[in-house]
């Protein structure tokens, strides 16, 4: 089930995003990751317009969190990726918007591969001022 995030849930989220981030990025030194865990737990999963779980046999598994257009987030617990549950909270984002964008890490390339086929087009490739690494903005409009 998708639905919307409530605020203890917050937590858990930070984990699955600390987790997932450290396995998606290991380009990325995993300090990194630990030091931005505050700020992902108390301003950015908060502050999103929309956050959205998937939940499974009780068991939040994955979310997205969404600003206007923009996926802001959009991760899995490490453990159960590859079972079409990243698909699953993109079909609704899709569903419910007219249109999408996202930045995501260009060494990412299981994640880069994953939007193009959802149908995401690259604009254009950038740096990402805080980890010094290459991001490419990608954009999806049915």
């Amino acid at each position: 089930m998708i639905r919307p995030a409530v605020p203890q849930e917050i937590p858990q989220l930070a984990d699955i995003w600390l987790r997932a981030s450290r396995r998606a990025h290991d380009f990325i030194p995993a300090a990194y990751w630990e030091a931005h865990l505050d700020a992902m737990a108390n301003e950015r999963l908060p502050d999103a317009d929309e956050l959205l779980v998937l939940e499974v046999e009780g068991r939040v598994i994955g979310f997205a969190a969404l600003n206007g257009e923009h996926l802001e987030a959009l991760f899995v617990d490490p453990e159960l990726q590859s079972y079409g549950h990243g698909s699953r909270l993109m079909a609704h984002a899709m569903a419910h918007h007219p249109r999408l964008s996202l930045c995501v890490f260009s060494r990412n390339v299981r994640a880069v591969s994953f939007y193009r086929r959802l149908g995401f087009q690259v604009v254009e490739e950038r740096l990402e001022p805080s980890t010094g690494e290459a991001e490419t903005l990608m954009v999806w409009q049915p």
